[in-house]
């Protein structure tokens, strides 16, 4: 790697302090300080538990070496709009405060050892809570069309179609005749769609894809014919979830972090500035514009970013009602997520500085906005 000069060094360290101010003023600087030590610390994951796969398989893979009382199962909370028979979405979250230097939270993903091709699916997928909250709260069933607008790399896709199919769980005695369930995951990114598309056939039952039940499929969401190109069309879903690209800031901030000490400059943040932000809000409301083209009437539509930025998140939101025709959605509005967010404006976000109700530390998981719109 070439030598950094000092101009580079210079350009990251501004571009650096002007991120800091920037939140401060959105934040506050003392609650900016705060979130700021919490961001840079390493990832926190969930372990998603892929039903798809033999419990047995999935224990082998999770518990084999790990100390007893290690992990717990993580409650998510309950929707208003939820029944008794919902399909459970099981997370394995660590109990322990802290890992040892160098200590992965958990084993990486691995085929199942099953005898027949359609349980060697992967045991399980890692990642951010939170990410799994915004597909829970989609309140997606069995028989469900659900569009899954901007998917890559796939874990709410898989969260999503565990919700469709209990039919095809590893440990049904025997599958039971299943419901016209639909799921199409879209990415226009061809490198991100071919990571896709790899991973939900690493994940899922062959037959949902030999059976036209999943796609995945590559289209523009922000040109104006998207809608018109997806297989069911305008209105033809019941849910919709948008996971927008976004400015994605602790990623910038660990990218930072781990260059300053390698004594190297991060590009990311070298890329960063403050209308970034700004230029992706176009974007994202774009293709919240799709999806909601997309929504059947009385369907569900989460919107959602990584972004710490209220200008990727409730300001886009406000734009899209304020520039919205005809009778204007209803919002999701519940304090049973209190435990995982902070309520905004027209949603809810999750930081890693949220201390819930009731709680002694920060909750891990985050950043994660998002708004809950049901179309009239």
């Amino acid at each position: 790697m070439p030598p950094v000069s000092k101009a580079q060094q210079r350009q990251a360290q501004a571009a650096a302090e002007a991120l800091d101010a920037y939140f401060a003023r959105e934040y506050g600087a003392e609650r900016w300080a705060s979130l700021r030590a919490r961001l840079v610390l390493p990832t926190e994951y969930a372990a998603l538990i892929n039903a798809y796969a033999p419990a047995a398989e999935v224990d082998r893979a999770l518990l084999a070496e790990a100390p007893v009382g290690s992990y717990a199962l993580l409650r998510l909370p309950a929707l208003p709009e939820r029944t008794r028979s919902e399909v459970p979405t099981r997370l394995l979250c660590l109990t322990r405060a802290a890992l040892a230097p160098g200590e992965r939270p958990f084993p990486p993903p691995r085929p199942a050892a099953a005898e027949d091709a359609q349980h060697r699916v992967h045991t399980h997928w890692n990642l951010d809570a939170a990410s799994v909250l915004a597909a829970h709260c989609l309140d997606v069933r069995p028989g469900h069309a659900v569009l899954d607008l901007c998917a890559a790399p796939g874990g709410k896709s898989l969260t999503l179609a565990q919700q469709l199919w209990p039919e095809w769980y590893a440990d049904r005695a025997a599958r039971a005749p299943g419901s016209p369930s639909v799921l199409h995951a879209n990415e226009v990114d061809a490198p991100r769609h071919r990571r896709l598309r790899a991973n939900l056939q690493a994940y899922l039952p062959p037959a949902l894809f030999d059976e036209g039940l999943v796609e995945t499929l590559r289209i523009d969401g922000t040109s104006p014919r998207a809608v018109h190109l997806f297989p069911l069309g305008e209105g033809g879903y019941d849910r919709v979830l948008l996971d927008a690209p976004c400015s994605s800031e602790r990623h910038i901030l660990h990218a930072h972090v781990r260059h300053q000490k390698s004594g190297t400059v991060a590009p990311e943040m070298l890329a960063w500035k403050p209308t970034l932000t700004r230029s992706l809000a176009k974007t994202q409301l774009a293709l919240l514009r799709t999806a909601w083209h997309a929504l059947r009437g009385g369907g569900k539509l989460v919107y959602a970013t990584c972004s710490l930025s209220q200008h990727e998140n409730d300001q886009v939101v406000s734009a899209f009602l304020r520039a919205l025709e005809g009778p204007p959605p209803s919002l999701l509005k519940t304090e049973a997520l209190a435990a995982f967010c902070e309520r905004t404006q027209y949603g809810y976000l999750a930081l890693p500085d949220h201390t819930p109700p009731g709680a002694t530390a920060p909750s891990p998981w985050g950043p994660l906005y998002f708004s809950v719109l049901t179309k009239p």
